[in-house]
């Protein structure tokens, strides 16, 4: 058998890991933390369980497939619940909109805010259709070596057709006249850390998923896809060595043969997969002087997010399982995160309250809030020590305005994660939350390739690289990175080393910085 080392033990690296070890490969995983999932993992407190970041699954096919690649069916190992509705929006004006994939609740909504609006929705929902059955055949499913290749003759026509030169809020703006049908339909962008004034019109697949698709909720939260993976892996005698992080990536004559661990120890691999956050990993883990990257520097980069994980004393039936709330100058938000770099005034802000649905997240008769604020990434002129306080009064105001004034007063366990912590704990260049954006330009070809060109065994997979970030987009660029490897990689002689059990530590976010309620 040939051997493998995966850095970090992501839903990326994970999904790599276990296709590689069903191909017949020795897998290795090595992970900073002490646990499996990454942006996908949890914080747990005082009896509360929380998602640390992801907390909305889509297109669950992503997942059937994965686990059928390997012989698995995804039902035996984690346990789907629809959400319904998907969630409430409530507006800067206070008025709300409650989204569902019952037509006929939709008419009624659409309606009550915009008449006349219907028909034209179901229009938009075909449109998003054919973006999206084009986009998983065509384009997100696929490697893009060259814009040569991406713009072919056979390809080219239906590029222009999912809109991937034109942005998605211009376009959402043609079905809907109402300012807030506008926002409700294109802020989804925000999933990927991506402006929908920026974000190219074939992300109009987003609302289409929610809508037809659904919204779906694995039983155990977000945090329970890691874990099945885990327990896969575990099955498929893949080793995972929690606790354990990766210096760098050791190169021989520019191949990748090993890797370096922080107790200066050496793996060695007849393949390195590097689920570390590209950036990241491209200026901390590889030798400059064999694989330098500047332009790095210039790439745009998703948003970042200020988080509340709070343990109530009592349930908060008012909140959906979802709830989004808008704050003042919706566009101006946007310019403010993405191009000022400063939080805006009146923040828009998420919060999910998964107890609603699933009590395991929450002891009896208590909630488990998460909140997240949409805020700019790292910057030198932002201090969060400064900045971290005053977003989380103005979400408590916001809220105390719209009725739930109890919910601060009630807060047993609070833990706070700011864009520093991003960074910190989880490698996350500039603290953006989604890695590289995906604008226009570092989409498709544009973005960096699941294998590196300078360095011969040696591949990639996670949200900073093709196809792009969200958690079932992250599966793809693993089978991606799997495809390329059986492709592209070249013999490489592999020292057998023995797996040690590594010093089981307690995860730093898990065990976020705690403030008195």
């Amino acid at each position: 058998m040939s051997r493998a080392i995966v850095i970090g033990a992501g839903v990326g690296g994970l999904t790599a890991a276990m296709k590689l070890a069903h191909q017949g490969w020795q897998v290795d995983v090595f992970e900073k933390q002490a646990v499996p999932g990454g942006r996908c993992g949890r914080v747990e407190a005082g009896g509360f369980r929380w998602d640390l970041g992801p907390t909305i699954m889509l297109m669950p096919f992503v997942f059937e497939q994965a686990f059928a690649s390997v012989g698995r069916r995804l039902s035996d190992y984690l346990t789907l619940v629809r959400c319904d509705p998907n969630y409430r929006v409530t507006f800067h004006d206070d008025s709300t909109l409650t989204l569902s994939t019952e037509l006929t609740k939709m008419r009624d909504e659409l309606e009550r805010l915009e008449p006349g609006s219907f028909e034209r929705y179901l229009r938009f929902l075909a449109k998003g259709r054919d973006r999206h059955d084009t986009s998983m055949e065509r384009f997100v499913g696929k490697h893009f070596d060259s814009l040569a290749q991406f713009l072919s003759p056979s390809n080219l026509p239906h590029a222009l057709r999912i809109g991937a030169h034109q942005k998605l809020y211009a376009q959402v703006s043609k079905s809907f006249h109402d300012e807030r049908l506008r926002q409700a339909m294109s802020f989804q962008t925000m999933y990927l850390g991506v402006s929908p004034y920026e974000a190219p019109a074939v992300f109009s697949l987003l609302p289409y998923t929610e809508l037809v698709v659904g919204i779906w909720y694995p039983m155990g939260g977000m945090g329970a896809i890691p874990r099945a993976l885990e327990k896969v892996c575990g099955e498929l005698e893949v080793g995972l060595h929690y606790g354990q992080a990766v210096k760098r990536v050791v190169l021989e004559g520019g191949v990748a043969t090993g890797v370096e661990l922080a107790d200066g120890s050496i793996e060695r691999a007849d393949v390195v997969v590097c689920n570390a956050d590209y950036p990241w990993a491209q200026k901390h883990l590889i030798d400059p002087a064999v694989s330098s990257h500047p332009e790095l520097e210039q790439k745009r980069y998703t948003s970042s997010g200020y988080m509340l994980y709070l343990g109530l004393k009592r349930r908060y039936d008012e909140l959906l399982h979802h709830n989004i709330f808008f704050g003042g100058d919706f566009e101006g938000s946007f310019r403010d995160i993405f191009e000022a770099l400063k939080v805006p005034e009146a923040p828009s802000f998420y919060v999910n309250a998964p107890a609603h649905l699933d009590p395991s997240m929450a002891p009896e008769g208590k909630d488990a809030l998460y909140v997240l604020v949409p805020v700019p990434h790292r910057a030198p002129h932002l201090d969060w020590k400064v900045e971290g306080p005053k977003v989380r009064a103005k979400v408590f105001a916001r809220l105390a305005a719209l009725g739930l004034g109890s919910l601060e007063a009630d807060i047993e366990v609070e833990r706070v994660v700011t864009p520093d912590d991003w960074e910190r704990e989880l490698n996350l260049e500039r603290g953006s939350n989604f890695g590289l954006a995906q604008n226009m330009f570092q989409i498709g070809p544009f973005r960096p390739k699941v294998w590196d060109d300078r360095i011969t065994n040696l591949f990639y997979c996670g949200a900073s690289v093709q196809p792009g970030t969200g958690v079932p987009t992250v599966m793809i660029s693993a089978e991606l990175c799997v495809q390329a490897i059986g492709e592209r990689a070249q013999p490489g002689p592999a020292q057998r080393t023995a797996r040690v059990s590594p010093e089981v530590k307690e995860p730093s976010l898990a065990a976020a910085r705690e403030v008195a309620p």
